[in-house]
């Protein structure tokens, strides 16, 4: 790698699962975040001293609260590699806050990094671009992106995508509690449902990259069969609207934080 050691600033959620994914692929990083409750910082390595962060950090990994970018930015002491991940930050700012000649790449991780199935959209300068791959694609799915508006589309998408999910495997469990199973076993067939799914349609697209997922969808609905009537009560209740204007207005949001 270009660069020898990787600075994560804010090691909470996503940072924090940045640092711990680079740790065990014994890439040297280092973190520095003063308000992280100790609890969560154990196994890390944390620099108390800003200056001394900066001094020992090659590339940083911006991953403050979008309030806190342009700050954090504008007390860096040296130009940076910089990649972001604050949500609606974009790098406009970004350059215009860190010091002269930094280089400064935006990209929208999510969460699944932390199980290495991560999905993540980047656009910035391009000669970032390998060092985020290698720090990145062992762990995510990573998409370069044609223009910068296109990263709030992805934060919309899959950087919130994960709680939409995960919202739905909820509620695909109580529909099982409320059909007679336990909710361990509701929670589990959901689990897997939803994997099992994913996986085929992964699967289907190397065959054929035109498969469109409703084709799947119509193998498992029979004729007056116990799927159409499922199918029908979500239609009924606007789920495919739902989940479209959740990510439109998830998008929407993205670009409100940049303003």
């Amino acid at each position: 790698m270009k660069y020898n050691k990787i600075g994560i600033v804010g090691c909470g959620n996503m940072g924090g699962a940045i640092y711990r994914s680079l740790q065990s692929r014994k890439i040297d990083v280092i973190g520095f975040d003063p308000y992280l409750d100790p609890k969560k910082a154990e196994g890390m390595i944390l620099e108390s001293d800003w200056s001394n962060f900066q001094k020992k950090a090659d590339l940083i990994i911006l991953a403050v609260k979008p309030a806190e970018v342009s700050k954090t930015l504008r007390s860096l002491e040296a130009p940076k590699a910089i990649l972001s991940v604050a949500a609606g930050i974009d790098t406009k700012i970004l350059s215009s806050s860190a010091p002269s000649g930094s280089k400064v790449v935006r990209i929208m991780p999510n969460l699944p990094i932390l199980v290495g199935k991560g999905a993540l959209g980047y656009y910035g300068d391009k000669e970032l671009y390998e060092s985020l791959k290698e720090i990145f694609s062992p762990i995510s799915y990573c998409l370069e992106l044609s223009k910068e508006e296109l990263v709030d589309a992805v934060t919309g998408l899959s950087g919130s995508g994960p709680a939409y999910v995960l919202r739905f495997i909820q509620s695909l469990a109580e529909g099982g509690v409320a059909s007679g199973l336990t909710y361990s076993q509701a929670l589990e067939l959901s689990i897997q449902t939803v994997i099992g799914g994913a996986e085929l349609l992964a699967k289907e697209l190397e065959k054929n990259p035109d498969t469109h997922p409703e084709v799947l969808k119509n193998k498992v609905t029979s004729p007056g069969g116990t799927t159409i009537a499922g199918l029908e009560e979500l239609e009924k209740n606007k789920f495919p609207f739902a989940i479209i204007s959740a990510v439109k207005r998830a998008t929407e949001r993205s670009k409100e934080l940049g303003n």
